[in-house]
């Protein structure tokens, strides 16, 4: 052999050049080798094949079960898809949340109540501490103020200590219904603020091709999450999440009902609205308004001074008829009118849609003679007119106008009662300046009926006193110490610190009671306080009389002498005497709030007209 030739080194059975390559595809190839050669006696390379097969095996392995795995979801796996912008969403976190699995589970988002699957839970848990406070001895050491401090203690306590709730986390979750299993995914999208709605979706799936047992727990829990409103009326508002969102309905709050006897106003105006709404809800209805080619809208106006109950009458009709109520802002700085046609374009087939205060929007104010020349109908004119006259003051009018909002007369109108206004819902506005609205806003096809509040009269007066002072069947049973009122000519008078239930009827004049239902139980020594009370319930009639007597007719609102009232809760004698008192101090502040505008002499002579009157 000729020892000038070049005999090329190798490491085992690879060479150099294969032992580089290795090194750039797997750094630190060549360093792990030489240790395990210098101190197993282990080479690398002798077995490279055989991991290099391995490694392309398991590639392979994984790929297939992954295609396989696919198909079989396909083909025998059902699978429902649920996505946050849904209120479906909303049922299925509640029903989740009160699953006995959750208590299990290792993996869950805790949260306070802060989302709207969450809410109204204050309201339930309000009413039962308040059931199981009735249900109490609250007779204990004969002092009334026990039952007022254990509730409270209970209430504080629970404020301090609020009830956490636990939804699953993201990721995938498996859990048995009805002996199924069924597995739970949450899964998380990452998106602008644009996609905020719609970056969370949950996938329900279970086996077999017949989904079935999906659609059985979607509609368990939508019932649970109908169920827990029992019979309140439902609110939304009109509102966005964050700047740079579009508008939506959100869940604000369920409320319990408002009988429809306690707004104080004339009977046959109530039963005429709400006989006009059952009127325009009923089938035959609908299909009399379709085979006459008339859109099937329907729309109110409740016009009067503030605290005259038209909000109140419009919460009324929705609890008596079951309807969910949406309320919009119109003064909304960030409300245009695409938010608004979205906004009216979502709302369902039957419920209420309330605008508080249309006057007070600025967009809906009458337009003035010389404008409606130069002006198409429906187009809103600014009618604040500069008192130098200058274009260029009527201009920045203008401006501020449209800077204020996005929305103009045209914009509502056509929401209301376009071609692409919806249909079945009941619009109701209420302003306290009728005078005030554009006359084209006015018209019938959007508003159908004016309904016009205004002062108490005597009626609405004793209505106001009875309903203040009657006893109610819901009423707290208190039995407590009582406390004497002093009572004029009539003496003094022991009035529970509460209102205490008492199942009375009226015989030939005379007060029958059950000493058990009503007393609920208290010592025979409380008796004469219970029979003083259900005395003075036996003449509510009477004291209504006397104290309409002593407040005049038509000249105060109903929240006005409400509020007067609820500063005598338990006493209405007292009230009785110090209503003139109240009525001379609340024209006072009238007075001085109009500022001077007429003499002390005309004052008088005026407050003696409503006197006689």
């Amino acid at each position: 052999m000729n020892s000038n030739q070049t005999i090329p080194t190798t490491t085992g059975p690879l060479s150099t050049t294969d032992t580089a390559m290795l090194e750039v595809l797997v750094p630190g190839y060549g360093f792990i080798s030489r240790m395990l050669m210098s101190y197993l006696n282990f080479d690398v390379s002798a077995y490279l094949q055989i991991l290099v097969s391995l490694a392309v095996f398991g590639a392979t392995a994984r790929y297939a079960l992954f295609v396989i795995w696919a198909h079989f979801n396909e083909l025998f796996v059902s699978r429902a898809e649920i996505r946050l912008d849904d209120e479906i969403f909303q049922y299925l976190m509640f029903w989740i949340s009160r699953q006995p699995h959750m208590k299990n589970t290792n993996r869950f988002v805790a949260g306070l109540k802060t989302n709207s699957y969450w809410n109204n839970e204050d309201e339930t848990d309000e009413e039962d501490l308040e059931d199981d406070e009735d249900n109490e001895d609250e007779t204990v050491n004969g002092k009334s103020n026990d039952s007022f401090d254990s509730y409270w203690a209970k209430v504080t306590t629970r404020d301090k200590y609020k009830k956490m709730q636990f939804t699953p986390s993201e990721g995938s979750h498996y859990f048995w219904y009805k002996n199924r299993p069924l597995m739970l995914e949450r899964e998380h999208r990452d998106g602008g603020m644009w996609y905020v709605m719609n970056n969370e979706r949950i996938y329900l799936s279970c086996l077999g091709r017949n989904p079935a047992i999906l659609k059985t727990l979607l509609a368990e829990a939508q019932q649970a999450y109908v169920e827990r409103d029992r019979n309140r009326t439902v609110i939304y508002r009109g509102s966005r999440i964050a700047a740079g969102q579009s508008f939506n309905w959100y869940r604000c709050m369920a409320r319990l009902p408002r009988p429809l006897s306690t707004v104080i106003l004339d009977q046959d105006q109530k039963q005429d609205f709400l006989d006009d709404i059952k009127e325009y809800l009923h089938p035959r209805t609908r299909r009399w308004y379709t085979n006459r080619g008339i859109p099937y809208r329907r729309g109110y106006l409740l016009h009067g001074p503030p605290g005259t109950g038209k909000t109140s009458l419009c919460f009324a009709a929705a609890g008596i008829l079951g309807l969910k109520l949406y309320l919009l802002d119109l003064n909304s700085t960030a409300l245009d009118e695409e938010s608004l046609s979205l906004l009216f374009s979502e709302l369902p087939r039957r419920c209420i849609i309330l605008l508080e205060d249309i006057d007070s929007a600025g967009i809906t104010k009458a337009r003035t003679a010389g404008s409606t020349s130069t002006s198409t109908p429906d187009t809103p004119v600014n009618d604040a007119t500069p008192k130098d006259g200058s274009a260029e003051a009527g201009s920045a009018a203008a401006t501020e106008k449209t800077k204020k909002g996005g929305i103009t007369l045209s914009g509502l109108l056509n929401v209301i009662d376009g071609v692409a206004a919806s249909e079945g819902r009941i619009l109701i506005m209420t302003t306290n300046h009728v005078e005030k609205l554009d006359p084209a806003l006015l018209r019938p096809g959007r508003v159908d009926m004016k309904i016009a509040f205004g002062c108490t009269s005597e009626a609405d007066i004793k209505e106001l006193f009875t309903s203040i002072y009657g006893t109610k069947a819901n009423d707290i049973s208190r039995s407590g110490a009582p406390t004497t009122h002093s009572n004029g000519s009539n003496g003094s008078v022991k009035f529970p610190t509460a209102t205490i239930v008492a199942n009375t009827a009226k015989t030939n004049g005379k007060i029958v009671q059950n000493s058990e239902e009503s007393n609920g139980g208290v010592e025979k020594g409380k008796e004469e306080d219970l029979q003083g009370l259900v005395f003075l319930r036996s003449r509510i009639s009477d004291l209504a009389s006397e104290f309409a007597a002593v407040v005049p007719s038509g000249e105060f609102t109903a929240a006005e002498i409400q509020g007067y009232l609820l500063n005598h809760k338990e006493t209405p004698e007292v009230a009785i005497q110090g209503a003139a008192e109240w009525v001379q101090t609340s024209r006072d502040k009238k007075r001085a709030s109009e500022g001077p505008g007429e003499t002390e002499e005309e004052a008088k002579a005026e407050g003696e007209e409503k006197d006689k009157a």
